[in-house]
């Protein structure tokens, strides 16, 4: 009988940001990737145009995290653009999936993200709900990349030659912050296989 394979639910998720120590969000939305179509055709060709790629397109990063004093750093990241300082705002930054114990499962990698928009939380004398802040980060590139634990390096050695997505190895160090439950240690994943074998 075939291993049965569920699908990971979507409730328990990090973010790992260069520089900021903030793990623990209410929301996250994953941007889309697209690519322009471009058509041509010349005379010679059938009466239906070609489809060819063009510039590919990539949808914002949005977060929404509950108003703390450690959530101030997301204010202060998007205060860094508004300076123009973008030498130091420009991150990478990563999502990663958890499964139903803590361990990554899935992991999305960002290049030179940056906010574009930040929100302030709506407030209400009349209502109880909490204060959340929003931010709008857009990049210049992401994709979903493989999980890599010590217990894949047999797979990692059949799959040298696997297409890898060309971003850059994010290797942030988990700050404070964690969300109730996790593992800090578990979530340290070494990513050179170098590194795997001095542990061993």
């Amino acid at each position: 009988m075939a291993t049965r394979t569920d699908p990971y639910r979507q409730l328990r998720f990090i973010l790992e940001i260069g520089g900021l120590v903030t793990a623990g969000f209410s929301r996250c939305d994953l941007p889309s990737a697209t690519s322009a179509v471009v058509e041509y055709r010349e005379g010679a060709d059938p009466p239906t145009p070609r489809k060819l790629p063009g510039l590919n397109e990539y949808g914002p990063l949005v977060l929404e995290v509950g108003v703390t004093d450690r959530s101030l750093e997301l204010s202060e990241w998007r205060t860094l653009v508004e300076q123009g300082e973008m030498a130091e705002a420009r991150r990478d930054a990563a999502v990663v999936l958890l499964d139903a114990t803590g361990n990554p499962a899935a992991r999305w990698v960002f290049r030179e993200a940056w906010p574009s928009k930040y929100d302030a939380p709506r407030l209400d004398a009349m209502a109880s709900e909490v204060a959340v802040e929003r931010l709008v980060v857009v990049h210049e590139g992401f994709a979903r990349i493989a999980v890599e634990t010590g217990d894949d390096e047999d797979d990692e050695s059949e799959n040298d030659g696997g297409s890898t997505p060309a971003l850059p190895d994010l290797d942030f160090p988990v700050g404070e912050g964690l969300p109730q439950g996790i593992d800090e240690s578990r979530l340290k994943v070494s990513r050179a296989g170098d590194e795997e074998s001095d542990e061993t």
